[in-house]
């Protein structure tokens, strides 16, 4: 693995959140831009969409 392969990986995984889906209430990492957007969100776990209000 490069340096510059690693650096990206750090830096992308800081642009990430974590979000409680309102239906399971299990925690997943999404992209902290969609978050940020109000866009709609898939719960991993029980698949569900949701969005995260502001």
């Amino acid at each position: 693995m490069s340096l510059l392969d690693y650096a990206m990986k750090r830096f992308g995984n800081a642009a990430n959140s974590s979000v409680t889906c309102p239906i399971c209430g299990s925690k997943s990492s999404h992209p902290a831009n969609k978050v940020r957007l109000g866009q709609t969100l898939l719960c991993p776990k029980c698949k569900s969409l949701f969005v995260i209000p502001r």
